[in-house]
């Protein structure tokens, strides 16, 4: 409980920096903080550094990243550790960027839950918009949370292992007894119904705000790593027929053309992970996945030296074009469209699987090319599926979280070795290593949270 209550001391001051008042009137009542109009609450839910930017340090355990010989000697102790799948991550002087951006994220968002309907100044059409808003960024935290620091969810298990603390009320002095995989999971689903419920504007100004389609795209999301594909696929689907534009690469006179995150038309909801993250050296092995013709490679990588370290090979591109550009982790129509055309395959109908990618790949190739796949089997378009995943999400954490729910299956099981200052290391299916471990001074404070 100390570590909740340090954390959430120094960023409550900062509650609303956002907001269109000067400042924020709050009344302290104990222990808490009472915001009280409901512009405040608006302020709070459009704090984008603080409900839309997190951490990513999975991506550096994920088979996108491979660290050259030279550049090892450049990283820090918390990218070699999490590189070669440590059980320890943070030395006992650091503290956990991830963690705690996206817990204090879920508290901002119980404190609007808790108090914004019964706040002053605003119509009830404003109070219930918010409302409905701080269920999605409760639920997109939390899942990143049970994907990083949780097992698996198993669909042919009873997901009783632990995961992490479920905080669902804005309280500075609560128990991180930890909640189970399955329990996370359901307040997730919970939480995107009850935005639905409450009526999700359909279309946000920006699309840093949820939204209808926002909440259907993360339930595509959720059900896909529950390995509930027919749901994830009828999510999807009602996603993209409220939204469904594609950016044409080959329109694109440089690699500078690529519009920042607010402006991109693919982007249902934007959430980005820390920048330094796009100067982790991607794999040669995924380098070498992008055929000659794809324009991904030009677009989405960049040359290792425009990075510092700099290193020979190549990173992620995107989020170098522009200070804003991002590195988006939120729902896009892209990745509607892979999980579509995932479970189509994984569904059986093999012909919609691949149309799905090809609807996308349109749009990624050089003019005059050849761009369709084909497949004969179900089987066949599902490895199509997954590899076009790989490419078009690169470099963001999303191949974690597939390596993690694919070990589930046999057929794509796989043992990932690391040589890191010339020492060996090695990730077999369904290690603890697909465990990012609790900061141990986290545990130290708070001892339920090594239970």
């Amino acid at each position: 409980m100390k570590f909740l209550k340090f954390t959430l001391y120094i960023f409550l001051p900062l509650l609303v920096l956002n907001s269109c008042r000067d400042y924020v009137e709050v009344e302290p009542v104990g222990n808490n903080r009472i915001l009280k109009y409901t512009s405040d609450y608006r302020g709070l839910a459009n704090n984008y550094s603080t409900m839309g930017s997190f951490g990513g340090v999975h991506l550096l355990a994920s088979a996108d990243v491979e660290f050259p010989t030279t550049y090892q000697n450049s990283v820090s102790t918390i990218w070699s550790n999490s590189y070669t799948w440590q059980e320890t991550i943070y030395n006992p002087s650091q503290g956990d960027a991830d963690w705690n951006g996206l817990y204090l994220c879920i508290y901002y968002s119980n404190v609007i839950i808790d108090g914004v309907m019964s706040s002053q100044g605003g119509t009830d059409a404003e109070k219930k918009e918010i409302y409905a808003e701080a269920f999605v960024h409760r639920a997109f935290a939390y899942l990143q949370l049970v994907n990083v620091y949780g097992p698996q969810f198993d669909p042919a298990s009873d997901n009783s292992a632990k995961a992490v603390p479920l905080l669902i009320k804005p309280d500075l002095f609560s128990s991180l007894d930890r909640s189970t995989v399955g329990q996370i999971y359901d307040q997730i689903l919970s939480d995107l119904q009850s935005a639905l419920v409450s009526d999700i504007q359909d279309t946000p100004s920006f699309n840093v705000l949820p939204s209808k389609r926002a909440v259907y795209a993360l339930l595509a999301r959720t059900y896909l790593y529950m390995g509930n594909y027919q749901l994830s696929l009828d999510n999807a689907q009602k996603a993209l027929a409220m939204q469904n534009g594609l950016i044409d690469l080959k329109t694109f006179a440089t690699a500078n053309s690529y519009p920042v995150l607010i402006q991109n038309p693919e982007i249902i909801f934007s959430k980005s992970i820390l920048n330094t993250y796009s100067g982790a050296p991607l794999s040669t092995e995924l380098l070498n996945s992008f055929e000659t013709n794809d324009l991904r490679y030009n677009y989405y990588t960049i040359a290792g030296t425009s990075f510092s370290p700099a290193y020979t090979g190549r990173g992620f591109g995107i989020g170098r074009y522009s200070p804003t550009t991002g590195m988006n982790i939120g729902v896009s129509v892209p990745e509607m469209y892979l999980i579509s055309a995932e479970c189509y395959a994984r569904l059986g109908d093999t012909q919609k699987a691949v149309d799905n990618l090809n609807i996308l790949r349109a749009k990624r190739y050089k003019a005059g090319t050849t761009y369709q796949l084909s497949a004969a089997t179900s089987k066949e378009a599902l490895n199509l599926a997954l590899v076009e995943r790989q490419k078009e999400l690169i470099g963001r954490g999303f191949r974690w979280f597939d390596q993690r729910r694919l070990n589930l299956d046999p057929a794509f099981q796989k043992t990932y070795t690391r040589i890191f200052k010339t020492v060996t290391y090695t990730l077999a299916p369904n290690s603890d290593g697909y465990v990012f471990p609790i900061n141990q001074n986290y545990i130290d404070l708070n001892p339920e949270l090594g239970k």
